[in-house]
């Protein structure tokens, strides 16, 4: 959708309202010119750990995203430019730049209809940007905290089973999103939900330094409980326990408990905080709550493994089929309990076992115990 100058500068100007426009002295200003002229910065957007994101003008006068890499703990800016912030930081500098340069172009072949566009990946400035596609709209999050009633049951069916073919694609060539939540979910003026941000998806960025190792995405009430500890084994399961959070907080009202709060209730042996779905909500599809419920259980193990038998759940409860076993078992099973293990002796079998817990004696370890045990890893 063309917009007027305008509407572009009226939507910038609540864009800025919300951050305050001294805290990020790192951003290129208004009129600065990339790929010679090619692209033109209107204002600052958002910025990130691995990032800063514009507002932009191309050549034909279209409005465009940018993103520029801008990993700040390595990097700072010296008028337009982007230097390492030391010489011990350039090698991992350059490395997270052609990493970054990598996953643009892999994601610039994902062409899907709800996955944000990525339409030209270039280098200035001694760092590396992306072109993509701007969207007329407006994030889940915003919406979420302007009304509790947002959407319908089936506005929220038909979003979910889109944003699921767009995970499904994602995880068919290889990539983990790892920062799915509402605020990465624009939802433009016909209601069609996009996936954005990728700037956590990468494995390769995100190994690139020891500096950066530690600088994960976690969301509260949106990530899993494998994505707080570095290094930990993730899957598309862990994709869809963000997923589906995130509808949670769009059904419920608000996000479930924060991950790793359920995961040392569930080492104590009590009952998790997690208040399902299924049987307190009423409008959806047979199987639909419980299937979200399924995904956002606290085990890797216990989830939603695909996205496409997810949506497989769906059609099938539209069509009045009966419910696969898998889903209709897991609104009945208790949550997994803790169980005795020996300690690992490596880190890999402590994240095959995920739960990073020992019972012996009558003891149980619990928060602090297991704060503890994994910051020896």
């Amino acid at each position: 959708m063309t917009q007027s100058p305008t509407q572009i500068s009226n939507q910038l100007e609540a864009e800025l309202g919300r951050v305050d426009p001294d805290a990020f002295a790192d951003d290129l200003k208004p009129g600065t010119q990339l790929l010679g002229g090619h692209y033109t910065i209107i204002g600052f957007l958002n910025s990130g750990g691995f990032g800063i994101t514009y507002l932009a003008k191309d050549s034909l006068d279209r409005t465009v995203v940018i993103k520029e890499c801008f990993p700040n703990a390595l990097c700072r800016r010296s008028t337009s430019f982007v230097r390492a912030r030391s010489r011990k930081h350039q090698e991992d500098f350059r490395g997270f730049v052609d990493s970054f340069l990598a996953e643009a172009k892999s994601l610039a072949r994902l062409v899907h209809p709800n996955i944000v566009g990525v339409h030209q990946v270039f280098e200035d400035n001694d760092t590396a940007y992306m072109a993509i596609d701007y969207i007329d709209g407006r994030d889940l999050h915003d919406i979420l905290d302007s009304t509790d009633q947002a959407f319908t049951p089936d506005q929220v069916v038909q979003m979910l089973k889109k944003m699921l073919s767009a995970v499904e694609f994602i995880h068919q060539v290889g990539i983990l999103h790892r920062d799915i939540s509402p605020d990465n979910i624009l939802v433009d003026k016909a209601g069609n939900p996009i996936l954005i941000d990728f700037g956590a998806a990468s494995e390769q960025v995100a190994r690139a330094t020891r500096v950066l190792t530690g600088r994960r995405v976690i969301k509260e009430g949106y990530s899993p409980q494998e994505f707080y500890l570095t290094g930990a084994e993730q899957s598309p399961a862990s994709d869809l326990y963000s997923l589906g959070a995130t509808f949670y907080h769009v059904i419920a009202g608000q996000a479930p408990p924060e991950s790793q709060r359920r995961l040392a209730r569930v080492a104590e042996g009590e009952a998790d905080p997690y208040v399902p779905l299924a049987g307190r909500i009423e409008g959806y599809p047979p199987g639909f709550l419980d299937a979200i419920d399924k995904a956002v259980r606290v085990m890797p193990r216990d989830r939603v493994q695909s996205a496409g038998d997810w949506l497989d759940w769906i059609r099938i409860a539209e069509e009045g089929g009966p419910l696969p076993a898998a889903l209709t078992e897991s609104a009945q099973k208790p949550m997994s309990r803790p169980v005795t293990h020996h300690i690992p002796q490596s880190r890999g079998g402590l994240l095959q076992d995920y739960m990073g817990y020992v019972i012996g004696a009558g003891a149980v370890f619990v928060a602090a115990g297991i704060a503890a045990l994994w910051s020896m890893l």
